[in-house]
């Protein structure tokens, strides 16, 4: 990585919007009178922006239309044109509000990443187009998302890549912080849209936020929240909508700015997780084998692509037998279970698989006595008239896979029984 170089003079903001931010024309006008604005306050601002709405989507949508299995290479430069679109029309309607702007691509800012299609790592950040860009006075806008490779590839980083891009900047150029600005006011201990009584946090450890993402949360991408934290970039996790105070995002955990609501009273548990996370139209997968050399044999017989479908990693093995499970995205995990299936055979392994289930997460701070919490779990479920359940502890993480209906039932009074005070 390019070493930081701390700005002289007017401090450098980066700021990231995302597709609801600027899914209209109408939006992109908003956006580019709020960042005009701030323009005017003495800030250098670069603007990194995702695609409009669910135009990526749209477009991954198209490339399968014509190949269900489109090559990686013509994935990414399909894709890669929604952040265009977006960056030349903000950079129209920021000079159209009297505000100099320019707009650049993942590879005219200098963003050189891996060879890996469609889920490409940043491995430096040049900068030097946008330091002259900003020396001129421009407001420079950027397309997240994407990069290029060393051997002149266009790369993208995968879903939420945009945040990688703003945060990857921000360290770049020695910002005095990141802001990444949602459809919502911070971050909650649940989905404010679908939950009532939700709390938003004023500030959040890198470590607390990154807990948050592992489980799921989508207000800022894990590869973001890692990057930041190696390289102490300050976030700001707020609405473009309204002007909130957002969550603050630092070393210091929230325990230690903003202690967490007692727990309700008559509640023996004492368990305070820090969200809960719901994902839905997920799957389990689960292989037994006899011993762990024969499922380390089973995952390398996929061959690359079942390695790229799924890292090592994100196996959880069941301490009580020879049983390794994984959650993902049902598509995901179907073809997972097509490339595993043939193998499974060879080594004697089984494989069983549940599509279609709500996953609910409880995430962050854990529990002292997890029997505790797995008791007042139990006696939830039953008072919900939930039966067919699965549950998974992994650290700070527990998830409970339910039905899509029980999934969508159990939300309020999980979140009421775990993470609302009195």
């Amino acid at each position: 990585m390019t070493p930081a170089q701390k700005p002289t003079g007017q401090p450098i903001l980066v700021r990231k919007y995302g597709g609801t931010s600027i899914a209209s024309v109408e939006r992109i006008g908003v956006v580019a009178a709020d960042v005009a604005s701030k323009k005017r306050e003495g800030y250098r601002l670069v603007v990194v922006v995702s695609a409009m709405g669910h135009h990526t989507d749209e477009l991954e949508h198209l490339a399968r239309s014509v190949s269900p299995d489109p090559p990686r290479r013509e994935l990414d430069m399909l894709l890669s044109v929604g952040e265009r679109i977006s960056m030349t029309l903000l950079s129209m309607a920021l000079q159209a509000h009297g505000c100099s702007a320019i707009s650049f691509t993942g590879s005219q800012c200098g963003l050189i990443t891996d060879c890996s299609h469609t889920e490409a790592r940043i491995l430096e950040v040049k900068g030097d187009r946008v330091r002259e860009a900003l020396a001129d006075g421009h407001v420079v806008v950027v397309a997240g998302f994407q990069g290029v490779s060393r051997e002149r590839e266009v790369t993208t980083l995968g879903r939420g890549g945009s945040d990688a891009t703003a945060v990857a900047l921000a360290a770049a150029l020695g910002a005095e912080r990141c802001e990444i600005l949602k459809d919502v006011d911070g971050v909650f201990t649940g989905d404010p849209h679908r939950l009532e009584g939700v709390r938003r946090y004023d500030r959040l450890s890198y470590e607390e936020l990154a807990t948050l993402a592992d489980a799921g949360c989508e207000v800022v991408h894990a590869r973001a929240v890692d990057y930041a934290r190696r390289h102490d970039v300050p976030l700001f996790i707020g609405s473009s909508f309204r002007d909130t105070p957002g969550t603050r995002v630092t070393r210091e955990t929230s325990a230690q700015a903003d202690p967490p609501a007692p727990a309700p009273s008559g509640d023996a548990c004492g368990y305070r997780p820090l969200s809960l996370v719901a994902r839905e139209d997920v799957a389990l997968l689960e292989i037994a084998c006899r011993n762990a050399a024969d499922f380390a044999a089973l995952r390398d017989a996929t061959g690359d692509a079942g390695r790229d479908l799924l890292p090592l990693g994100e196996w959880l093995r069941c301490d009580e037998a020879c049983v390794w499970r994984t959650l993902l995205p049902s598509a995901v995990a179907a073809d997972l279970h097509d490339r595993l299936a043939p193998a499974a055979a060879d080594v004697s392994a089984s494989l069983r698989f549940r599509r279609g289930l709500t996953c609910l997460t409880l995430a962050g701070r854990p529990a002292t006595s997890w029997s505790a919490v797995h008791a007042r779990l139990a006696d939830l479920l039953a008072s919900c008239d939930v039966r067919d359940h699965a549950l998974l502890t992994d650290g700070p993480l527990l998830r409970l896979l339910v039905s899509v209906d029980d999934g969508a039932a159990l939300q309020q009074p999980l979140h009421d029984a775990f993470l609302a005070g009195d």
